[in-house]
């Protein structure tokens, strides 16, 4: 090689290392630019790189598949990973195929340092007997307000899930957004990303089973259509939606267990109807039950006037008031307002698959309904921390209330509960009201009450207790 050509030959090598620089630098911009144009379903929300995305964890975009137990598992791992100290995960049981059941608590670092001083100071705003006036103003002054989030309790209600993960997401990637900022500043976002694992996984097995080389948005399609059991329920088929009261499930009885940990001040319970329908959230449709107090109505009002406000922005139709109730004190958004949550169900129309031809001639994809789960999760927790003193002193004052309203009961004031004949029924049933946080005591002696003596071991509940509302519901 001559002397010219090695010139030549080291100004090109140059040449190419400055083109590679540049190369790294557009990767990097691209990158972000991907990530940006991967998130599109809060406009303006710039997102940290230091908060992995679904593609760099699933290898898809949010909504562009449908997540099965694993992926879920896996999205929430790496976020926790990555922002440990504003994300923390808890396992709260297994399902009956034993798949791990997770919720996670997000918040900023100082709220979540102490998630069990939390649990404490609610479980003590939780009772007037042991916190006073003085006591209860001095803890709604310095706690956080929080909210539980709850998805996928019927299996095959498909976007719930994908949305949790999209909503933990965009906390933790765009903390100084201004909604985000507002939550995260003094507020504790609970999810429970996946109440129904074994039913999931037996819908998106199926489901993926039955596509062609393309979705079909046809709703007789096969598809479309689940052969039985579905995957609404359980591994023994139960609806889980149904056990709040009986508590059989291992997935019910975890749950129950943290709720009755942290009590929430507002939980929402996120499904699926039908997909030629919009949206539904909060006021229920009446008559509600006569045993939730009139603040909490109110304030499941003013969070389902804030999604209103969210939805009105994005375009999305809605409707309250309609179909779905209050009344049943068992479901996952009615059993929570008898600790003194508010709560709700949401429901959005579903596309049971990718894509939804609806009878109007629209066709509805996977990610809107992904996209309209997640901006109600949001917007809900944007409520949430927009009325934080609200929420504490209402919390507070149905305790209070319950425990009048029990004295005030002449007639339905204790339920006695003897063990004559049927000795392990009854216990099973005290045991049960225990589950579910209701004193219950046992009469170490034999006494008289009505006209009638009962034995030592009786179980007694009064209904002047925090717990006194759910006592009446469920025996009256």
């Amino acid at each position: 090689m001559s002397f010219s050509s090695l010139a030549v030959f080291h100004g090109v090598t140059r040449l190419y290392r400055h083109c590679l620089f540049l190369g790294l630098v557009v990767s990097a911009g691209l990158v972000s630019f991907m990530a940006q144009a991967e998130y599109d379903l809060w406009p303006g929300a710039q997102y940290s790189a230091d908060i992995p995305t679904h593609q760099q964890v699933l290898g898809y975009e949010v909504g562009e598949r449908i997540s099965n137990h694993g992926d879920m598992l896996r999205f929430f791992e790496a976020l926790e990973r990555a922002a440990p100290d504003r994300i923390r995960l808890f396992e709260y049981g297994r399902s009956w195929e034993g798949r791990k059941l997770i919720y996670a608590a997000i918040g900023n670092p100082e709220l979540l340092k102490n998630l069990d001083g939390f649990a404490g100071d609610m479980q003590s705003l939780s009772d007037p007997r042991i916190t006073d006036k003085t006591q209860a103003k001095q803890l709604q002054d310095a706690l956080p307000s929080s909210v539980w989030l709850q998805y996928g309790v019927h299996g095959n209600e498909i976007s719930t899930t994908d949305a949790a993960m999209m909503t933990a997401y965009h906390l933790l990637a765009a903390p100084n957004e201004p909604t985000n900022k507002k939550i995260l500043d003094n507020n504790i976002v609970f999810i429970d990303p996946l109440q129904n694992p074994d039913g999931r996984t037996r819908f998106t097995q199926r489901y993926y089973a039955s596509v062609g080389i393309s979705h079909s948005p046809d709703r007789l399609s096969a598809e479309h259509n689940e052969p039985w059991p579905r995957g609404r329920t359980n591994h023994y088929l139960f609806d889980m939606n149904r056990d709040w009261l009986a508590l059989t499930q291992p997935e019910t009885q975890g749950k129950v267990k943290a709720l009755n940990k942290f009590r929430p001040l507002v939980v929402i319970d996120l499904h699926e109807m039908g997909g030629d329908s919009s949206y539904f959230f909060a006021p229920s449709a009446q008559p509600f039950n006569p045993h939730i107090h009139p603040k909490q109505i109110e304030n499941i009002t003013l969070v389902g006037r804030n999604n209103g406000k969210h939805f009105d922005k994005f375009g999305f139709d809605y409707f309250t008031r309609e179909v779905y109730d209050a009344f049943y004190p068992g479901y996952g958004d009615s059993w929570p307002t008898f600790y003194g949550a508010a709560a709700s169900t949401y429901e959005v129309g579903s596309s049971r698959g990718e894509v939804f031809l609806k009878d109007n001639g629209e066709v509805l994809t996977f990610k809107d309904t992904v996209h309209k789960h997640f901006v109600a999760s949001i917007s809900t927790a944007e409520a949430v921390a927009d009325n934080r003193a609200k929420l504490l002193k209402d919390f507070y004052q149905y305790q209070v209330d319950a425990i009048k309203s029990g004295k005030s009961d002449k007639k339905e004031r204790t339920f006695i509960l003897p063990t004559g004949k049927d000795r392990a029924t009854t216990h099973k049933l005290a045991t049960l009201m225990a589950q579910h946080g209701v004193e219950v005591q046992k009469a170490t002696e034999s006494f008289k009450a009505c006209g009638e003596t009962y034995q030592a071991g009786t179980y007694i509940i009064d209904t002047a207790q925090p717990r006194g509302r759910f006592v009446k519901t469920t025996f009256t």
